[in-house]
């Protein structure tokens, strides 16, 4: 590890946008640079299946059925950033949790001794009525550690 660096874990919020991997491809380059850990950190995010029932978008008998799909596809973001960082030469710990992300996101940052989140730009006009902006803030908001927006 870089012990100049005063980087030595970044972690990277995968969601699947354009704007995550993006900001994944951003986390691979830093990692490589400073030497440091890498973890991709992809959420399944019960709040939002509990908005989409308490909407009527999803019925409670398809809700496992959604959760499923939603882990399966987290899985295969997950597999594409392992891919890009793999393509760098650099190793990636991919980590997919199912939970709320403004819980689990503080979590995982003090347990790993992260010194550096890496997330997606978001429209700050957005934050209100787009679920993925809002989380977005929220980590930006409630972070213990550096976080690094990509654009």
């Amino acid at each position: 590890m870089g012990k100049s660096s005063p980087i030595s874990h970044i972690l990277v919020l995968v969601d699947g946008t354009d704007s995550s991997f993006h900001a994944a491809d951003c986390a691979i380059d830093l990692a490589s640079a400073l030497e440091a850990k890498l973890t991709a950190l992809a959420v399944v995010d019960r709040d939002t299946l509990r908005q989409l029932l308490s909407v009527k978008i999803v019925a409670d008998a398809e809700m496992d059925e959604f959760e499923k799909e939603l882990k399966a596809s987290a899985q295969q973001h997950l597999a594409s950033v392992h891919e890009r960082a793999k393509d760098r030469r650099l190793t990636i710990e991919e980590v997919l949790v199912v939970g709320n992300v403004e819980e689990i996101v503080p979590r995982t940052v003090e347990e790993r001794k992260v010194e550096l989140i890496v997330v997606g730009g978001f429209h700050s006009s957005r934050v209100t009525r787009d679920l993925l902006a809002r989380q977005r803030q929220q980590i930006v908001d409630g972070a213990a550690c550096p976080v690094l927006v990509v654009k």
